[in-house]
């Protein structure tokens, strides 16, 4: 493996989770996904996607390295507004197969979804998921009104932390990145919430804590300043994922999901 291959491994790995049961109202649907060729092959993985509940349809994105069942609350939340939940398991986490996750795979699967759901009237993503959800819809995915919780802005600025980690020097950041680009289908820079906010203009709120050691909270910030209808909630004391049972915010949440 040569130093761009170990680069690329670090940055796209995910592994095997243990994957989490979901409530016996929950129903479960495979779907087919076509991931990015790696070496002359190029292989279909199934993913599960869950639902739960009726009325319009609504996504439920979870982040990295999670699963739909750790979104569960926010799925009751839903259904208590009176949506259906579709819910997928990205590619390597939780009941989906697959070892490695991008963002343009993890859009590719939320316009998957919606091929069998149909049009959403809300739809939420935490952390990875949340820029994943905006990168999809940058795409054409039909959402009329989006929450994001604590979501990372730049995809590019994590590949190359995640390049300095790797150790790989500095001068050869930039080539790697052209090759990361052959690999997922788009470099990096270009999945870049602030640019695609600007295009934006459906309801949306957006809620980050101010101690999230993951994900930037003044880059959201920023983000909702741009987007054209955005609501700004400022949360502190939550980290990355303490937020996500927060009273504060499933209130504001709750309030937001009941307006569609």
């Amino acid at each position: 493996m040569d130093i761009f291959e170990k680069a690329t491994q670090q940055f796209l790995y995910v592994g095997t989770q243990e994957p989490k049961p979901l409530p016996s109202d929950v129903t479960t649907t495979s779907i087919q996904i076509a991931t990015p060729p790696q070496g002359q092959e190029q292989s279909d993985i199934t993913v599960k996607v869950h639902c739960q509940g009726n009325g319009p349809a609504a996504l439920l994105v979870h982040g990295w390295r999670s699963q739909a069942a750790n979104l569960q609350n926010l799925s009751t939340l839903l259904v208590d507004a009176g949506f259906q939940v579709w819910m997928p398991d990205l590619p390597g986490h939780g009941h989906s197969e697959g070892e490695r996750l991008s963002m343009p795979l993890a859009a590719d699967v939320l316009h998957a979804v919606q091929k069998i759901s149909g049009p959403f009237s809300m739809a939420v993503g935490h952390s990875y998921g949340g820029a994943s959800l905006v990168h999809a819809i940058a795409g054409g995915l039909d959402v009329k009104r989006v929450a994001l919780l604590a979501a990372p802005t730049h995809y590019g600025k994590f590949a190359r932390l995640s390049a300095s980690q790797a150790g790989l020097p500095k001068d050869m950041v930039d080539a790697w990145l052209l090759y990361l680009e052959k690999e997922i289908g788009c470099h990096p820079d270009e999945i870049d919430m602030k640019r695609q906010a600007q295009t934006l203009s459906m309801p949306a709120l957006l809620a980050h804590s101010s101690d999230d050691p993951v994900a930037p909270f003044d880059q959201l910030r920023e983000v909702a300043s741009i987007w054209r209808g955005a609501k700004w909630l400022s949360l502190e004391g939550l980290g990355h994922f303490r937020l996500l049972s927060d009273p504060a915010l499933l209130s504001e949440l709750k309030q937001f999901a009941r307006q569609h």
